[in-house]
């Protein structure tokens, strides 16, 4: 059998897990003349045809690999959804003592944030519990963001203003900063750094009225360095693309962070992250990177020198959700890019991750390149389909029903099974099984999102490019929003991908050092 009719029986009747080739090999089939595949095995064949179809049986020999590789990946694929979804089953309880004397330092980071740091700020100071504080870090705003908080009078409020030129150079300087002026704070320099917990939320965070209380418990244990709650996004009820935003971060910490806890791998994101000061300051006097997802960073970081991460599914922050898709596309590439920057780390992680930590933190940085991969396989996949299809319309032979029925269901079953790890979190929503249906086949599309975001990330990175516009928020005056207090809440709404949270700062440059204007 010549080498072009191997390669149209694979196509349209072979395993359905072998069919799915790279986009190169693709790209090389379909450039093949019409004439030279259609050519059977006894006829004569010219000259110019013949070093056409010896071409064809050669990249029809060499498809193999190709063809192992996108079994690999799509069997790996599998078996790690599988295995985090197990693991994420087993429920860790959280630790039943409860420390005492911990003192919270709230910090936002906030730049150009007028329409919701008020409501933020007057959430957090809500309650009467003096054990905390709000550090607000103004990197620069030129809106009235300071002059809102300025207006909240309660001793418990803070503000560092950041002014140019050492203003807006990364989220990193603006929470370094912050760092830097607490230790010149008496009431934080006066405690034990053991004691005290540093928050990060957004200015658009709205933290569970109980989130401080379940999150204390985790800091009985010595050795944790950070908690981080669940993530949900607080505008999905009427916008279908914040609802898929609120899916994916349920999917993430609900499955693979609840997973990670079983292999001391859990990860920190932007916004709900309780970390020890004095894990912090084991770090170094900047703790944070200037990375685009300074984050990530740290929670590896962290976990590199010896402390232990853990992820609390008791307690959600809950942001905005991005409701443009080319907003939400700007917003995915810089964590993308970010996540690229971090591969610096994986020498330093194949040195000193613990043994049982070590394959799912490789793994976890190197997703990227999975993501990549994956985005050619798919469009691989399909213009193997359309060229299968012009062959059939053009009167060759009809396709294989179960190259679609095998790619479909691919796709659905995962896709319905986080959809339905999904449903359990959303009992107040009551969907049935038909917007479960939809839900998951949306969701199937909305992941299409990475493949762009990760493709403009490699551009930007090839073209020196750091910077992107903040994204803008919507006021939340209007919105009820639960005050942090004392007493924990009778049931909690259980965790929940992603990586890092948007707080619109501008991207790392360079660190001009630290301002010292301070109110409060």
């Amino acid at each position: 059998m010549s080498g072009s009719r191997v390669l149209r029986s694979r196509l349209s009747g072979g395993p359905v897990l072998w069919r799915v080739v790279l986009l190169l090999p693709v790209a090389c089939y379909l450039a093949v003349p019409a004439t030279a595949q259609a050519q059977s095995p006894g006829q004569a064949q010219p000259p110019g045809q013949a070093r056409g179809m010896s071409a064809v049986s050669l990249l029809g020999d060499g498809l193999d690999a190709a063809w192992l590789l996108a079994a690999g990946l799509i069997v790996m694929g599998f078996l790690y959804l599988v295995t985090m979804l197990s693991l994420s089953r087993t429920r860790q309880q959280p630790p039943e003592a409860v420390p005492t004397g911990l003192f919270y330092v709230f910090v936002m980071p906030c730049l150009n944030e007028e329409a919701v740091i008020g409501a933020s700020l007057r959430r957090l100071l809500a309650t009467a519990r003096d054990d905390i504080r709000v550090l607000v870090v103004d990197d620069g705003s030129d809106d009235a963001t300071s002059s809102i908080v300025r207006g909240v009078h309660d001793e418990r409020r803070w503000l560092l203003r950041r002014d140019l030129p050492n203003a807006r150079s990364g989220k990193g300087a603006a929470l370094n900063a912050a760092i830097a002026h607490l230790a010149a704070r008496d009431e934080v320099a006066a405690r034990d750094p053991n004691n005290v917990i540093v928050v990060v939320v957004d200015a658009d965070g709205r933290l569970d009225s109980h989130a401080v209380d379940v999150v204390a418990s985790y800091f009985s244990d010595p050795r944790t360095a950070g908690v981080q709650t669940g993530v949900r996004i607080n505008n999905r009820h009427g916008n279908l693309l914040a609802r898929m935003q609120d899916m994916e971060f349920v999917i993430y910490t609900d499955i693979f962070q609840r997973g990670r806890a079983h292999v001391d791998n859990v990860g920190l994101g932007g916004n709900g992250q309780f970390v020890r000061l004095s894990a912090l300051r084991s770090l170094g006097d900047e703790p944070w990177t200037h990375s685009l997802t300074e984050d990530l960073d740290l929670g590896v970081r962290l976990l590199l020198a010896g402390w232990r991460n853990r992820f609390c599914s008791q307690a959600d922050v809950h942001q905005q959700g991005v409701v443009r898709l080319r907003r939400l596309l700007r917003q995915r590439s810089r964590w993308f890019q970010g996540h690229l920057q971090s591969w610096r780390l994986i020498p330093r992680v194949i040195r000193e991750a613990r043994i049982r930590s070590l394959p799912d933190m490789l793994f976890h940085l190197s997703s990227p390149l999975l993501i990549l991969l994956a985005s050619l396989l798919t469009l691989a996949f399909g213009c193997s389909t359309a060229a299968v299809l012009a062959d059939w319309f053009a009167g060759g032979p009809s396709p294989d029903p179960s190259l679609f029925a095998g790619a479909y269901l691919m796709a659905a079953v995962p896709a319905m099974i986080c959809a339905l790890v999904y449903r359990r979190q959303e009992p107040s929503s009551g969907f049935g099984v038909l917007r479960l249906i939809g839900y998951s086949h949306l969701y199937i599309l909305y992941a299409l999102v990475w493949f762009v975001a990760g493709w403009w990330a490699i551009a930007r990175m090839l073209g020196g490019r750091n910077s992107w516009h903040k994204t803008a928020r919507s006021p939340e005056e209007h919105l009820a929003a639960p005050a942090l207090t004392a007493a924990a809440s009778a049931s909690a709404v259980t965790a929940t991908m992603v990586t890092s949270e948007d707080v619109g700062l501008a991207p790392s440059q360079e660190h001009t050092g630290e301002p010292v204007p301070v109110d409060g």
